[in-house]
């Protein structure tokens, strides 16, 4: 009997564990518009049509990022701005299959939001588009560097802004959208590495540097959806 108790404390203990604490979150509204904004903790901007429709949702369905409405930010140096503009479509198309790889593994294995193929009701769909950069360095090809080589840039690869559409998987209703700007940069540094060498110019690390940034862009926007679906929604004062 003891023995029995025991599981059952323990899954009791288990399931508590697995959700996130209730918390309350106020909705801001926004003069002439049916979003409202909500202030989030991990990401820069996320403003909701219904912000209780997160609740419905179990499963995400992510569509291909897309770069078609990138722009190149006009401060950027002129040097630096002709090297990127001179990206091939399958250049960018790599890049942004970085966000996709890591936005199926990480709502995979996040939980709340498990990833499907089909549309439905408690579906979420999700569309990312990247829509700003300003770099602070050339593309590996314009600085000398393919597979080897390191040419060191302490300010990494530049800026980049991602605005996400999310939307009813089922009806296509608008449920929210979210903009987050970011460094992109490795964060790390292993000497003898060349992948890993932080911010160099060499093509590994570069792609490095994209992979990274998207995958803690990704992990601060699940962490925030999921807020969102146990969150106690209320009108801000």
């Amino acid at each position: 009997m003891k023995r029995l108790i025991s599981l059952v404390v323990a899954s009791m203990v288990a399931g508590c564990a697995s959700h996130p604490a209730t918390e309350t979150l106020a909705v801001n509204s926004i003069e002439k518009s049916e979003l409202r904004y909500i202030e989030a903790d991990k990401i820069d901007k996320v403003v909701v049509k219904n912000a209780e429709a997160f609740r419905q949702f179990d499963k995400v369905l992510l569509f291909a990022t897309q770069f078609d409405k990138l722009r190149i930010t006009e401060a950027t140096d002129k040097r630096l701005a002709e090297s990127w503009n001179e990206s091939s479509w399958k250049e960018m198309d790599r890049i942004c299959q970085h966000m996709d790889d890591f936005a199926q593994k990480i709502f995979r294995e996040g939980g709340e939001f498990t990833p499907t193929k089909q549309g439905g009701t408690d579906v979420l769909a999700i569309q990312f588009n990247l829509v700003d950069y300003m770099p602070s360095s050339k593309r590996y090809k314009d600085s000398g560097m393919d597979t080897v080589g390191v040419q060191s840039n302490q300010s990494g690869l530049g800026v980049v802004t991602v605005r996400g559409t999310l939307a009813n998987a089922k009806t296509g209703e608008l449920v929210a959208m979210i903009e987050d700007t970011m460094e992109i940069n490795a964060r790390t540094a292993t000497f003898g590495n060349l992948a890993t060498m932080h911010d160099s110019n060499s093509k590994a690390a570069q792609n490095l540097a994209w992979r990274n940034s998207f995958r803690r862009f990704l992990d601060n926007l699940h962490a925030e959806l999921t807020r969102l679906k146990h969150a106690k929604i209320t009108d801000a004062k």
